[in-house]
């Protein structure tokens, strides 16, 4: 009898061994991501933006939105000695795989309505960040302090569909023409 429960006893023990095996290579296999199976995704990488207290300097010569944008208060440690913003990159047009377009604040995305203008057209400098908020605006067309100060206060409720690098979006750097008129014109 001892004898015909050896065979069976070999047998259960090298099932259980596979077994086991197949459990291990299982549980691998769902920790490893891969194109074609069922295992989880892992989820949208979070983005922290540090902001601090010091605005960015504008270009000699040009208008920036920074000057027609309220600031934010946030409270900060006391430093000693205050640094420097880092300079940001922007991508410029032909590095971006997509363009940042308007989402919001243009009408067919070329016409601003600001009421009191003068009716023209002006070629802008538009600074997008990576969540499609206008950054900073420079103006490349002649215009009197008056009317620039009502485009730039109208200018700061624009927002953009933000460019992008593949799938990542990235803040970009945009030349534009924008038609101002001071109503809409059917």
């Amino acid at each position: 009898m001892q004898n015909r429960l050896r065979p069976w006893l070999a047998l259960l023990v090298s099932g259980l061994v596979h077994v086991g095996l197949a459990l291990v290579l299982i549980g691998q296999a769902s920790r490893v991501p891969s194109d074609g199976g069922s295992a989880a995704r892992p989820g949208a990488a979070l983005t922290v933006r540090l902001v601090s207290a010091v605005r960015p300097a504008a270009a000699p010569g040009s208008t920036s939105l920074a000057a027609s944008i309220p600031a934010v208060a946030t409270a900060a440690p006391r430093q000693e000695a205050v640094q420097p913003e880092p300079e940001r990159h922007y991508f410029g047009a032909d590095a971006m795989t997509q363009q940042p377009e308007v989402a919001e604040g243009l009408v067919a995305g070329r016409l601003l309505v600001v009421p009191g203008i003068t009716p023209q057209t002006v070629g802008l400098q538009v600074w997008i960040s990576d969540e499609g908020a206008v950054e900073r605006v420079a103006l490349d067309s002649p215009m009197s302090e008056e009317e620039e100060q009502l485009l730039l206060a109208a200018f700061a409720s624009v927002r953009f569909q933000p460019g992008r690098i593949g799938r990542i979006a990235v803040r970009g750097h945009l030349a534009m023409q924008v038609m101002l008129d001071d109503t809409l014109r059917m």
